[in-house]
């Protein structure tokens, strides 16, 4: 019974977050209300307060995700040979996998008035990026590896930028084309 409820807990909170992240992303933030998200989501306008207070709570969850993404992304076997080659796959699998998640936190970061409500949380994700990207190319002995994270956190968040607000973007290649730049780490 008590995993019964915990599994329609999870859902219900899943359901909230996705037709949130839908509705955001179609909407944008400051057009779409809280009572919107429960209708669509076919849940009652108390369960959606029950789980997130504002629609602000929401746009946090679903920025958190965003972050759980990235620190997952920094995950490696004991053995991994070239963390940087399976890193930059892995980020760009995690766009192409959740497209829509991280075309709304991109455009997010360019509302200001949402950046400030954000900046905790992106300032996170940044600052873990590069933070653990410097400790790969330091390992690696580059001679600059908290300039050269920024520079490679800079290069990727480019990529990201182009791949998400261009159909046709060459994601694939230009993976490639990254990694082969830092298979010498």
């Amino acid at each position: 019974m008590i995993d019964q409820v915990i599994t329609t807990r999870t859902n219900s909170k899943e359901k909230i977050l996705q037709t949130a992240l839908e509705l955001f992303s179609r909407n944008g933030f400051e057009k779409t209300s809280i009572r919107e998200i429960a209708r669509v989501a076919d849940i009652s306008l108390g369960l959606l307060y029950n789980y997130y207070d504002s629609k602000e709570a929401l746009l946090k969850a679903i920025v958190r995700d965003g972050i759980t993404d990235i620190q997952q992304a920094f995950l490696f076997e004991s053995n991994e040979a070239n963390k940087l080659d399976t890193l930059i796959r892995k980020i760009f699998a995690v766009l192409k996998k959740k497209k829509k998640h991280w075309r709304l936190l991109h455009s997010l970061r360019m509302q200001e008035h949402l950046l400030e409500k954000l900046a905790p949380e992106l300032e996170e994700m940044n600052n873990t990026m590069i933070a653990e990207l410097a400790l790969i190319l330091q390992e690696h002995r580059e001679p600059q590896p908290m300039q050269e994270a920024v520079l490679l956190c800079a290069t990727i968040d480019g990529i990201a930028h182009h791949y998400l607000t261009n159909e046709k973007y060459p994601i694939e290649k230009i993976t490639r084309l990254l990694v082969s730049k830092y298979r010498r780490y």
